[in-house]
């Protein structure tokens, strides 16, 4: 391996699939009832029991990886391997982790030959997994750390991640948006339509009156923004409903991608709540 590839948990790659492809990772932490959970789940029942708690009235919140915890992480990994490390984050327009993660690397590069170079994947969930699959594919490519980097880099910008939550109230609950807007939304069934802009942060692009008119959303936006070559598609699952009727519409358009629905693990589950879906796909375009 040209280097040793790193991710935080927010790729929400199965653990014991990625510790099997050679990826190390940081765990990032859940709270539910005040008690703090590491993100480590390996099998979709894990899953599935976040969402049920979720479903029962559980509120769960969640908290970023500090400088300290960096740096511990990178020491170790720079001690247990030869050469560089690529580590990739949860969206800096998200979250301080891609900063803490980065002031932790300014850190430890400071005492070692070797470097850390943080990439920030300017996504979550499926959008982060999108990045961690194009670095190990340089990584065994045998392309070097500081060239994967800036390879990356240029490509988490033609990534496009469109996202449906379903669940007003639990947004309303979480603070994330307002009571009228969450019982008045939740009554006309309006679904909100939303993707990561150019710096990585959320945006809210439509919003529609039913979740099969927002998937109608999703489709059109993977129809016309796709790259022309065939390449992954992934299907973000809250233990959604709608995650299969996604994945079968956006297959029809393009038959000639290759799709896999993946699991939206707990660290963004705790903001959308269950039955969110989403999708993410390669650009021939940057984003906007």
């Amino acid at each position: 391996m040209s280097f040793t590839l790193s991710a935080d948990t927010s790729c929400d790659i199965l653990r014991n699939e990625m510790t099997a492809r050679g990826i190390e990772y940081r765990p990032l932490v859940y709270t539910i009832d005040d008690v703090p959970h590491f993100d480590e789940f390996t099998k979709d029942e894990d899953y599935k029991g976040f969402y049920d708690q979720i479903r029962a009235g559980k509120m769960p919140t969640t908290s970023q990886i500090n400088i300290v915890e960096h740096e511990e992480f990178f020491e170790t990994l720079l001690d247990k391997y030869e050469g560089d490390i690529v580590h990739v984050t949860l969206s800096s327009g998200l979250s301080s982790t891609y900063a803490s993660a980065c002031k932790a690397a300014e850190n430890v590069n400071e005492k070692h030959g070797k470097r850390v170079y943080v990439v920030d994947s300017l996504g979550a969930t499926i959008a982060t997994r999108h990045v961690v699959d194009e670095a190990q594919r340089l990584r065994d490519g045998g392309v070097c750390a500081a060239d994967a980097a800036e390879q990356l880099k240029q490509f988490t910008y033609k990534l496009q991640t469109w996202f449906m939550p379903t669940d007003l109230m639990h947004l309303k609950r979480g603070g994330r948006v307002s009571g009228p807007s969450a019982y008045i939304g939740t009554a006309l069934n309006i679904k909100p339509i939303i993707n990561f802009d150019k710096y990585g942060a959320l945006a809210v692009v439509q919003k529609k009156m039913g979740a099969g008119k927002g998937i109608a959303a999703m489709v059109e936006a993977f129809k016309k923004l796709s790259a022309a070559v065939p390449h992954k598609v992934y299907i973000a699952s809250a233990d959604s409903e709608f995650a299969e009727e996604l994945l079968q519409k956006a297959k029809a358009v393009r038959p000639d991608c290759q799709f896999e629905i993946g699991w939206i693990g707990p660290v963004i589950g705790a903001h959308t709540g269950c039955n969110a879906v989403g999708i993410s796909f390669v650009s021939d375009s940057s984003r906007a």
